[in-house]
């Protein structure tokens, strides 16, 4: 038997197990290093901060409890339209864990063509990077009854707006506490989720300028 067979015949089984088997293997290695703003807000971005592959789980497994505390169900969507990002990546994978479906949205897509991702996908939850990406979701929420809550990355642009239903707009931070706190009392959530996992299950959905 070759290699290739050895390892198709041995691969984990979604993309959440192999993130799981990484952060087993080396929970203090370096997993992501991203930049912050400068001290002061000022100036170019000249600093760093990093994440080891244990904290980075940490955080993963606080998104996804919270989506599921939520009540995401197993491959349902949740769009994600934002830059690239440290967020994007811990918000993917803790889609993945949740057992959902990520399906993405450029930033600079209209109101219009994003509005019609998220209802042709089906997506239950939109993570939007900051105010703009929430107007736009906000513009048509009226032609997109299924999408349940828009998640920003962007803490200070989280604002609820006078004709939004409630708990409809919240942070990446507090879904991250919502999930902390849906852990402190069911602590194998996230784990039964991953472990519920089908490879046969939708991992991704992506719309390309041809669609």
């Amino acid at each position: 038997m070759s290699d290739t067979q050895t390892y198709l015949e041995n691969r984990p089984p979604t993309v959440a197990v192999l993130f799981l088997e990484r952060v087993a293997a080396t929970p203090n290695a370096e997993a992501y290093r991203y930049p912050v703003p400068a001290a002061g807000g000022r100036g170019a971005t000249d600093d760093w901060k990093s994440l080891s592959w244990s904290q980075a789980a940490e955080r993963v497994f606080a998104i996804a409890a919270g989506l599921i505390s939520l009540g995401l169900e197993t491959e349902e969507r949740v769009a994600l339209a934002s830059n690239t990002r440290v967020e994007w990546i811990l918000s993917d994978l803790g889609v993945m864990c949740a057992g959902g479906a990520v399906t993405t949205i450029y930033p600079s897509t209209n109101a219009d063509e994003s509005a019609f991702i998220l209802a042709d996908s089906e997506s239950r939850v939109l993570i939007a990077e900051d105010a703009a990406q929430l107007a736009k979701a906000r513009e048509r929420r009226a032609d997109l009854p299924g999408l349940r809550h828009v998640v920003v990355l962007e803490a200070a642009d989280a604002v609820a707006a006078e004709g939004d239903p409630e708990g409809w707009v919240l942070s990446l931070a507090d879904l991250e506490a919502k999930g902390a706190e849906y852990l402190a009392k069911h602590p194998e959530a996230v784990n039964e989720r991953i472990a519920s996992i089908t490879p046969e299950q939708l991992a991704t959905l992506i719309y390309t300028s041809g669609t």
